[in-house]
């Protein structure tokens, strides 16, 4: 299947170096995701506990909000990364800064389980696709010259690593002395300071002259090539059940050591410190990547993240919560960054971009359900010894399946390529 992927973008008034507007946007930016991640992904983790929103709803409830949140903004990435092509982020980051602290602060007031669904589905998961890493990728695209790009993606991403370090500990703090529904109302508060902050005083206004891409044709013929390409579909399997695996273990993780009787700021504490553990993970692993393949080494991390999930299923020693935190940690920050290069080896060229938009949609909207399956499985079961056994078994078929996609023929892309 070597045909044409019937798509081909131009670069439309590419603009030289000087009408590039500078550095000044790009921690604000850094800082607006930042934000988002704490208080959204790693806050949840905290209010979820039953020193939190965890006493008065059930886990069902909690994770069917938060699995939908995180459908909805799936659903989302492709307009919102439509509008930033033809207008700019400067907008889509103000709108979800609001969007967030919007559903924040319905979700602190609320009593009935509805209304909690409702304030994560209907503000939180649009939030999360205008304030996450998307948004800040076309930034980058947009508003940095080409010779600059490398160091402006690598100081987002470092700083956006850095939301769980931070606001694990800060939101179980608030949350001990406060009480959740302050606490989350006043996370809700930063949110909207830091993100408004940055989209009237900091991101560049979205000029004509910026660099843009623009589609000749649709995406449809990429999409139906995508879809016949063993390679992609095993691929794109083994992220789903990856993100569909770790978004149930770090929304309950807290929860469930919390459960058998760590205090919620020994465990938020040792949450954060698997979230700094993950930062050397973001350097070291593409060199090993670079030396012995991407698929390979990813999926020898998912066997280690496997095992530190394994380590949460008998929770009576210390050492296993320890465990558990330094492996993820170390490992989950290696893991899915390496996606960019094992499908930039396959997949590099003028569709790459639409390429990883595809298949982010949908291991996204897969991934969705991860939360919710823990909730339901754990209130179930009467614990959360059964769904971390399926988490793990989900790890181990990840690791399988990138390996086995790498020895696929590949038809989309040329042959030849490191796997």
């Amino acid at each position: 299947m070597g045909g044409d992927p019937q798509m081909l973008c131009c670069r439309m008034g590419d603009p030289d170096e000087t009408t590039y507007p500078g550095r000044r946007w790009v921690v604000p930016l850094s800082g607006t995701v930042m934000v988002g991640f704490g208080v959204i992904l790693y806050g949840f983790s905290v209010y979820a506990t039953d020193q939190a929103a965890g006493a008065e709803f059930s886990q069902t409830a909690l994770s069917l909000a938060y699995g939908g949140s995180v459908f909805v903004g799936g659903l989302l990435a492709l307009p919102v990364g439509r509008f930033a092509d033809n207008h700019g982020v400067r907008l889509i980051v103000g709108a979800g800064a609001l969007l967030g602290f919007v559903g924040l602060a319905a979700f602190s007031i609320s009593n009935q389980p509805w209304q909690v669904v409702a304030a994560w589905w209907v503000f939180l998961g649009p939030a999360q696709a205008m304030i996450y890493y998307e948004p800040a990728y076309v930034a980058i695209d947009q508003w940095s010259p080409p010779k600059d790009r490398a160091r402006t993606l690598a100081t987002i991403t470092l700083i956006g690593g850095v939301a769980g370090i931070i606001f694990i500990p800060l939101a179980a703090q608030l949350v001990s002395l406060l009480g959740w529904r302050s606490a989350v109302l006043l996370l809700g508060f930063l949110l909207l300071v830091v993100g408004g902050a940055s989209a009237c005083f900091a991101l560049p206004q979205w000029r004509s002259d910026m660099t843009r891409m623009q589609n000749v044709s649709g995406l449809g013929g990429v999409t139906s090539e995508l879809i016949r390409d063993r390679r992609f579909v095993l691929y794109s399997v083994a992220l789903m059940l990856i993100l569909l695996a770790t978004q149930g273990v770090i929304v309950h993780r807290v929860a469930r050591f919390e459960e058998v009787g760590y205090s919620l700021t020994t465990v938020a504490l040792w949450a954060a410190v698997a979230s700094a553990m993950s930062l050397p993970g973001r350097w070291i692993a593409p060199r090993l990547a670079d030396r012995f393949g991407a698929t390979r080494v990813q999926a020898v991390i998912a066997l280690i993240v496997a095992f530190s999930v394994v380590l949460m299923v008998d929770d009576t020693q210390s050492w296993r919560m320890i465990g558990h935190f330094f492996l993820f940690g170390l490992a989950f920050g290696a893991l899915l960054p390496l996606r960019a290069m094992v499908m930039g080896n396959w997949f590099s060229g003028p569709t790459y971009g639409r390429i990883m938009g595809t298949q982010w949609t949908a291991v996204v909207l897969v991934s969705a359900a991860g939360p919710l399956l823990v909730g339901v499985l754990r209130d179930v079961t009467g614990g959360y010894q059964t769904p971390f056994i399926l988490l793990a078994m989900f790890y181990l078929a990840a690791a399988a399946v990138i390996v086995s996609s790498g020895r696929v023929r590949p038809s989309y892309a040329k042959a030849g390529q490191r796997t």
